[in-house]
Formats: C-alpha cells, structure tokens, sequence
C-alpha cells in the first residue's frame, strides 16, 4: 500500500509540475478576447477577475496598462477572433479550453 502511495504522489507531482502555464503570447491573446467579453457579453465572474489578473502578474503585465497590452498584434487578434466567435463561441470556447468557469 505504501508502494502505491508513492508511485500516486511521484505520478500527480509530475503532472503539476509539467502543467502548461500561458507563454506571455498566449496572455496577450486572452487579454484581446477578455476585452470583448467584457465590453459586449457578460464578462468576467470574481474568480475569472483574480485568474486574469494572477496572470498578468506572472508576466508582469500588471505594470503595463491594459491599452498599451491591446496595442500588441496578437492582442488585437484575439478580439476580433472573439468578435467573429461572438458571445455565445466565445463562451463555447472558453468551455472547452477549461476556462468556461470564469466567465458569466
């Protein structure tokens, strides 16, 4: 039993520790869609608020206002890519990416 304990334990270690986080490419996309979501849908819950922003603070985005981050290509093409989704996709998507409990 103990055996199996720790072969669990080194098992669920390996797979937090290799856990995916957001390149900060992959943020400046999500801050262009979460733009759109909160500017024409329902927007962000309180917990999407505080993932969005530990995000940020991962990549030391907090420092950089969030107009001069939209500024950026890739954050330019994640709202018009959640324009084309629109509210509904938008929501869809966020669903299946895991992250459907953070929004509205």
């Amino acid at each position: 039993m103990c055996t199996m304990n720790k072969i669990l334990t080194i098992l669920l270690l390996s797979i937090t520790l290799n856990a995916k986080a957001l390149s900060p490419n992959e943020m400046l996309v999500v801050v262009g869609a979460v733009k759109y979501y909160n500017e024409n849908c329902a927007g962000l819950n309180q917990n999407g608020v505080k993932k969005m922003n530990k995000g940020l603070k991962r990549f030391k985005m907090n420092k950089t206002p969030v107009a001069i981050l939209e500024q950026n290509p890739l954050a330019i093409s994640g709202y018009q890519t959640a324009v084309k989704f629109g509210c509904i996709g938008t929501k869809h998507e966020a669903n299946k990416a895991g992250y459907g409990e953070y929004i509205n």
